[in-house]
């Protein structure tokens, strides 16, 4: 899928960042990730300034509370103006100087130790498998988990096609949800293109196979995509009540299934052949 697509819609990506349904997800991953840096953290027996890697991290909205919080940041991305965007964010909020940005994608990951290589204690990739051609997954997560360093964790989320059923379902009848589960694509309106359907379990084997563990599964939006009124979610009490209930349910089966975005959280063991580990 050509990068100029992401390029012309930094715009449409940033009002729906702001709508309810954005701020929901990304009040679940800054919970799920604050549970990531504690774990990486408890298994380090100290704190200290992690490394983490943004693959298709864009504007910086995942990578930036990390680098606020005091860890070294480095977003990867083919979108020039969205890395010019991650570094406006991270200099209005005082982190600059612990998010640097580098343009490139997957496949510039070497794994090699150095840039944006290995290395590194937490590897996010968040919303973007599903835009990669689906002959190259499993080679994209072994490039993800080759970046994450011995005792290092991966994070990967991506949309549900299972929870798109149902949200159809909800909001337009059945014939739509019938439409929805004979597809093996989807349509994303806030960039105006068609991607993949990836689903959870796919990933999860691509990850076993590049000998990483799951450690975490998780969801985001379990709720609000099967509120039908969108009205109601403008409404500050009903905003802070369902974001309550969507922290609540992001790590609960059978909850998790429902989710309208599926996130997987795997660590590269420490002791795998030919691992020297951290030292």
């Amino acid at each position: 899928m050509s990068d100029g697509v992401f390029e012309s819609r930094l715009a449409q990506w940033q009002a729906w960042c702001e709508a309810p349904w954005g701020r929901l997800r990304f009040a679940v991953v800054r919970e799920t990730l604050r549970r990531q840096i504690e774990a990486l953290q408890a298994d380090l027996g100290q704190p200290r300034a992690l490394r983490v890697l943004d693959v298709g991290g864009g504007d910086g909205r995942d990578a930036l509370g990390l680098a606020v919080a005091g860890h070294d940041v480095t977003v990867l991305d083919p979108a020039p103006s969205w890395l010019a965007e991650a570094r406006r964010r991270a200099e209005s909020a005082g982190a600059g100087e612990r998010l640097v940005t580098l343009e490139g994608s997957i496949d510039d990951l070497s794994g090699a130790g150095d840039g944006a290589g290995g290395g590194f204690d937490l590897v996010l990739c968040h919303n973007v498998l599903h835009y990669r051609p689906a002959e190259t997954g499993a080679a994209d997560v072994r490039r993800l988990a080759r970046a994450a360093r011995p005792g290092g964790r991966v994070s990967v989320m991506a949309p549900n096609p299972a929870a798109r059923v149902i949200g159809r379902l909800v909001r337009e009848g059945p014939e739509a949800a019938l439409d929805e589960l004979g597809r093996d694509d989807m349509e994303s309106a806030t960039f105006a293109t068609t991607a993949r359907a990836v689903a959870r379990d796919e990933v999860e084997a691509q990850l076993v196979a590049a000998g990483l563990e799951v450690v975490g599964r998780f969801a985001a939006r379990v709720a609000n995509d099967y509120v039908a009124d969108d009205g109601r979610k403008a409404d500050p009490d009903f905003y802070a009540a369902l974001e309550r209930l969507e922290l609540a349910l992001c790590d609960r089966e059978p909850f998790i299934s429902l989710g309208a975005l599926w996130q997987l959280v795997a660590v590269r063991p420490v002791g795998e052949p030919g691992s020297r580990g951290r030292g």
